[in-house]
């Protein structure tokens, strides 16, 4: 499968969902007459056929195309809880990857790949009792020192079939007997291992688990429980329908990307690439860099400490919503999780059970409520209060299952895009619950609270071959750099935040007609410097910057090439609507970032180079944030830029702009400046804005920080 997908990849074959095969290079032809864009075509194709032939010479290094096979149909049929089938897949795999370490072709060399089917597939060979399988597996990581790295794993999924049994039958020789006693009884030395052992078996539908205090009481399938523990189960309630069901399906707006002008920002980082952390305190509180005028630090008396169960906090327009998602709160017996709401006031917390266990959750933060995703893609909507206002099955909407047959995602397609709970990736609330908008791959759809369709949109096929600039947009230039670097890039052109990209560019013209050595020899140094900034800046190619003739080649050049790894649908990764409800801005997998207005209209274009992972508009200001950096724009000018970690919540509330990580807070102003930075020994619990002050809190101490020393 792997190397059919690189086949189909660098060409010779079709993307899953499309009539057309797959272009490696596109090109928009430009200003400039001296066969400039000739040679560019030229390199990519050149390019092209060095990666065809290096896969070409790579394939005996992997598997064959019989072997992935096998792999697919091993995950497809783990996730869809077929174990019988992935036992089967797993055993077939083995004589495949022996055939391959056999193979002579590969002159020795063997890339290293996961395996599934020594990991996970033996865990499917255990469950089902395949002592045969197992002792084929344990055989073939023996001999082979390749797969050195699974010889453990193959040691404890012979000892896994023998615990398997072990607990089935302590469960139907003592019914009701509760999860943290099964170590000792079946005389196992690794807790953590039968607990996994028993969550395969529930799974496999062998055991029910209820909840009984921090542990659950275990029953064989069929076998009644008692009332108390009946109690405690949580029963998923039936699919409610769509409210969409009786329309007719409607076809999206096809977006044109090339009528809007796009505002290129720089460049996010990848999460590999990036080096920004924050220093580590040993105290309970600390004021890193003196921000504020004073630090009151409080005990948290043990009755009053929140339970670590409700583990994802939201700042709203009323206080702070709470989820325990995991369903570990005395509040969630018998449910899938809890909800709870406490208000500016400090007020006592409502708290009110789940309807549906979380996949994907949506608090706005300007509204009341919420919007939660269960993996059976049932949208339930919650008010005020807690209580459900209304659901709607996602996956039966008309819309739906149109672009499933479009591209072919009960085919070929699921490859690419994912089962349903995958391919319906965002969902998003207004402000007043009045509308919401859910995606399915490349599309958004916005209904109202009564199942009126208002609006549909489809996101070109990636990547976007023109944009209305002069010079190159997410080229083959790349490079990236921290906050701190892309201020001294701005330096280097002369410039200061707020900036916008028409700005960097006619400044950048101007610095070129002084400096180039054809009008003025001697300043190599600093031409090579600007350079370097502008690359930073825009994106634009360091190679077409530094090999131009002519200061007037460097001017002129508009062409914009883009190397081709797939092309097809550009995935929504991100959705949201306005503080005021009237726009929605969503992030695409390709880094870019669109603003509809209320009739599905586009209205703005932004590319921060990777995807982001959440997008908030407040009245005045847009913020992007990716995995390792927050932007923020005022219309088109870039007015705020901050560096951050993959994990890192953003809250925006009474004026402030909050970067919550695990043991520290950066207070930023609205438009992005940073005011300070809040230090803390334990992990962060909750952190917020009350009356002026950051109050953050970790499980047993609250911190106040008030006064900021402007």
């Amino acid at each position: 499968m792997v190397f059919g997908i690189l086949r189909k990849i660098f060409g010779g074959g079709k993307v899953a969902g499309r009539d057309k095969s797959l272009p490696v290079v596109r090109e928009a032809v430009g200003s400039s007459e001296d066969g400039t864009s000739s040679k560019r075509r030229s390199r990519f194709e050149n390019l092209e056929r060095e990666m065809r032939e290096r896969v070409e010479a790579q394939s005996h290094e992997m598997p064959g195309q019989a072997y992935f096979s096998q792999l697919q149909a091993l995950q497809e049929s783990i996730s869809n809880r077929r174990y019988a089938d992935a036992a089967t897949a797993a055993r077939e795999s083995l004589p495949l990857i022996r055939k391959w370490l056999e193979d002579p072709r590969g002159n020795g060399k063997r890339l290293s790949l996961s395996m599934p089917a020594l990991t996970q597939g033996g865990t499917m060979l255990a469950l089902t009792g395949d002592r045969k399988g197992l002792e084929m597996l344990h055989d073939l990581v023996l001999e082979f020192d390749h797969l050195e790295e699974y010889r453990a794993d193959a040691e404890k999924h012979l000892a896994a079939i023998d615990l398997f049994e072990a607990i089935r039958k302590a469960v139907a020789t003592k019914p009701g007997i509760l999860q943290n006693m099964m170590k000792s009884e079946v005389g196992a030395e690794d807790g953590r291992l039968v607990s996994n052992l028993i969550s395969w078996l529930e799974k496999a539908g062998e055991i029910s688990r209820a909840k009984s205090g921090k542990t659950y009481a275990l029953y064989l399938e069929g076998v009644e429980m008692s009332a108390k523990d009946a109690s405690a189960v949580y029963i998923e309630p039936t699919r409610p329908g769509s409210h969409q069901a009786k329309a007719k399906p409607s076809k999206p707006i096809e977006l044109d990307l090339d009528k809007l002008t796009l505002v290129p920002l720089p460049p996010s980082p990848d999460a590999w690439a990036s080096q920004v952390a924050l220093p580590a305190t040993s105290e309970a509180f600390e004021d890193a860099d003196g921000a504020w005028q004073k630090l009151t630090v409080e005990a948290i008396a043990p009755a009053d400490r929140p339970d670590p169960a409700f583990r994802k906090h939201f700042t709203t327009r009323g206080g702070v919503l709470s989820f325990d998602d995991l369903a570990k709160s005395e509040a969630s017996l018998g449910a899938p999780g809890a909800a709870m709401f406490i208000s500016e006031q400090g007020s006592n917390p409502i708290i009110e059970r789940l309807e549906r266990p979380i996949y994907a959750l949506d608090v706005h933060p300007e509204g009341q409520g919420f919007a939660t995703r269960s993996k059976m893609n049932i949208l339930t909507v919650y008010g005020a209060d807690l209580n459900v206002d209304f659901e709607t099955d996602l996956s039966a909407t008309p819309e739906v299952a149109a672009g499933r047959r479009r591209l072919d995602l009960d085919g070929d397609g699921g490859i690419f895009w994912g089962e349903p709970h995958l391919a319906i990736n965002c969902i998003a609330l207004s402000p007043s619950r009045d509308r919401y908008l859910y995606t399915h791959v490349d599309e958004a759809w916005c209904i109202d609270r009564h199942g009126t369709r208002l609006w549909g949109v489809r996101m070109p096929e990636r990547p976007v071959e023109t944009y209305h600039h002069t010079f190159e947009v997410g080229g083959m230039g790349g490079h990236t750099g921290t906050a701190a670097e892309i201020e001294e890039a701005l330096k280097e052109l002369e410039l200061a935040l707020p900036v916008t990209p028409d700005e960097i560019r006619q400044k950048y013209r101007g610095l070129v007609r002084q400096l180039h050595p054809d009008l003025n020899p001697g300043n190599e140094a600093r031409m090579k410097a600007v350079n370097a900034a502008y690359e930073a800046l825009t994106a634009a190619n360091h190679d077409d910057l530094q090999g131009k003739k002519s200061a007037e080649d460097l001017l002129t050049f508009s062409a914009t090439v883009t190397f081709m790894t797939g092309g097809g649908p550009d995935r929504l990764q991100t959705a949201a609507f306005s503080g005021r409800g009237d726009t929605v801005s969503l992030g695409t997998s390709h880094g870019r970032v669109l603003r509809i207005d209320g009739s599905g209209k586009p209205i703005a274009l932004y590319d921060v180079g990777t995807a982001p992972i959440r997008i908030l508009e407040t009245d005045r200001y847009l913020y992007i944030q990716t995995f390792t950096r927050l932007y923020v724009l005022e219309g088109d000018r870039l007015v705020g830029l901050q560096d951050c970690t993959t994990k890192c919540d953003l809250l925006v509330d009474e004026g402030l702009v909050l970067l919550v990580e695990n043991k520290g807070v950066r207070v930023l102003t609205e438009a992005g400046r940073l005011l300070g930075i809040a230090l803390t020994k334990a992990p962060i619990r909750r952190a917020g804005i009350e009356d002026g002050a950051l109050v953050v809190e970790t499980r047993t101490h609250r911190g106040r920080f008030t006064g900021f020393r402007r």
